[in-house]
């Protein structure tokens, strides 16, 4: 059982909702969709990982389908069509408030889960889900490859070691949840900044066997 709760700032909260439905419209711009196809896109990427959160829980009205959310969206879509072009110079402040929001995420999903009785292992995937949700419905519904299944920069591993730290200090340490929770986010946007700023990059699967060697051969 937790000991307290982690309580996830609203200003933030809406901070990362719009930043996440940013990058959604950004991404759309790209393939060029049309205005109702770059909001569409924001507004699944914004809010995505929290619908699937609350769908996952049965709740009836989703806490993300509040009007400040809603908001955020409409903000962050009118953003990137007018300033979509001049947003690319600031890529180290996305980098840092993406990093930030993603260990948020993770962590309150995560307590979220703990809290309706859920194991420590089911709540640590419902705490990646919360985190990377809304990015893999956006790169699925613009036809890529979701960009946490692709080799490359730690995205959803910074969310799950995260959200291990998390789990370990507030379950395993009997540690308050606030602690603990801020010890699971500077982990999260630690190893989120490290493996941009250090080049590290996960392996594709056919690395660990072999680019030449059959499955199954020794």
């Amino acid at each position: 059982m937790l000991i307290g709760q982690f309580t996830l700032p609203l200003a933030f909260d809406l901070a990362a909702t719009f930043l996440f439905a940013l990058t959604g419209a950004l991404t759309a711009m790209r393939k060029g969709y049309d205005f109702v196809g770059v909001f569409f896109l924001a507004l699944v990427t914004g809010i995505g990982g929290g619908l699937l959160r609350d769908g996952l829980f049965l709740q009836q009205v989703p806490a993300v389908l509040g009007s400040h959310y809603l908001l955020a969206v409409v903000v962050a879509t009118v953003i990137g069509l007018v300033f979509g072009q001049s947003l690319n110079r600031l890529a180290l402040v996305f980098l840092l408030v993406d990093a930030l929001g993603l260990g948020l995420y993770t962590v309150f999903g995560a307590q979220k889960a703990l809290n309706a009785g859920l194991g420590w292992i089911p709540a640590l995937l419902i705490g990646v889900i919360n985190a990377v949700g809304g990015g893999v419905l956006r790169d699925l519904m613009s036809r890529e490859d979701p960009l946490i299944f692709r080799p490359g920069e730690f995205y959803a591993a910074a969310s799950l070691a995260g959200g291990m730290v998390f789990a370990v200090l507030a379950l395993g340490m009997g540690l308050a949840a606030q602690l603990a929770a801020l010890a699971g986010i500077g982990v999260t946007v630690l190893v989120r900044v490290a493996s941009v700023r250090f080049g590290w990059r996960t392996p594709a699967a056919r690395a660990l066997i072999g680019r030449d060697q059959p499955p199954g051969e020794a």
